[in-house]
């Protein structure tokens, strides 16, 4: 499992790397142009803020050159995190934010939400790996647990009304959920 999560931190690793490798190449190639421009601004600042504009675009759908067809909740949803980190590093700095304002009801509801969704996550992530540890301890005693803990859930999956839409998904969502925890799937 840890092997897993090395390899991702990894990936994010070298995915940033490739970013700041981009934006500054950007940059030097075209800081004279910059330098004519003035002090306002320097080419390195110039391309961090197009790639995180562009990539903002793109992660809500939209298109990079008109911004237009994005999706405004996903929109919301990037700009929600963004101040609960400014909020996190306001705490961690011990400044008191001029930009506060007063919390809607929405949006202290949906706070609510995320700290619930998350604490979900958390207790789902570490439920499922402990079981995921303890079928791996089990299965070397009992070889065949993997393949009855699968059936088992098959049998149940199997009995699904066919017309029905959600039956299918449950069913579905079962097996590969099952498949993760005893480690015979993605």
């Amino acid at each position: 499992m840890q092997d897993k999560v090395d390899a991702v931190k990894q990936a994010e690793r070298t995915m940033m790397d490739a970013i700041h490798a981009a934006i500054t190449q950007a940059a030097k190639e075209s800081e004279a142009a910059f330098r004519s421009l003035g002090p306002r601004t320097t080419a390195q600042t110039y391309f961090a803020d197009v790639a995180t504009r562009r990539l903002f675009l793109h992660l809500c759908g939209a298109d990079a050159d008109t911004a237009k067809g994005g999706d405004p909740e996903r929109a919301w949803d990037i700009l929600y995190v963004g101040r609960g980190t400014a909020r996190y590093w306001e705490k961690e700095q011990g400044i008191r934010s001029r930009r506060r304002k007063t919390e809607s009801h929405a949006e202290l509801e949906r706070e609510t939400r995320d700290k619930s969704a998350l604490l979900q996550s958390a207790q789902k992530f570490a439920t499922d790996t402990a079981i995921h540890a303890l079928i791996e301890h089990a299965s070397k005693a009992d070889p065949t647990l993997r393949d009855r803990i699968s059936s088992a859930v098959e049998a149940r999956v199997s009995i699904t009304d066919q017309l029905s839409q959600v039956e299918q998904d449950f069913a579905d969502l079962a097996r590969v959920s099952i498949a993760r925890l005893v480690g015979t799937g993605t």
